[in-house]
């Protein structure tokens, strides 16, 4: 059986815009972590530290310029597989996100920790 958590939020903003947020360093810190290290190419690193010490390693493997984003990420003991999807759609653009986790993970952390940051990311582009 898959173990997968799905997001999608819509936010009125430029594609370009919400697309750095999670490839630039230096935009992603302003939602999204107290340290970032990222190189978005295939193979590139993916490290964000969180302000309670949570560390997220993973690599990118796959980046298509402000469409599409593909992602391993580790936290500890957890592994999963990060796919979110940039679309433009009604003078706004529409993220998907799709994580993948190992068998009989719990994923309500995840799934509650999205909807902070996605709403943090919502705030940020719209103020």
């Amino acid at each position: 059986m898959d173990n997968i958590l799905r997001k999608e939020i819509w936010i009125r903003t430029s594609i370009e815009k919400v697309f750095a947020c999670f490839t630039k360093s230096e935009a992603m810190l302003e939602w999204h972590g107290k340290e970032i290290e990222l190189d978005p190419v295939p193979g590139g690193i993916y490290k964000v530290v969180f302000e309670d010490g949570t560390v997220i390693l993973g690599k990118y493997r796959e980046v298509e310029m402000n469409k599409r984003v593909v992602y391993t990420a580790s936290y500890g003991t957890v592994d999963s597989l990060i796919a979110i999807d940039f679309i433009e759609e009604n003078g706004g653009v529409r993220i998907k996100i799709k994580q993948q986790f190992s068998p009989g993970q719990d994923t309500s952390p995840f799934d509650a920790g999205w909807d902070h940051f996605l709403d943090l990311l919502r705030e940020l582009l719209t103020s």
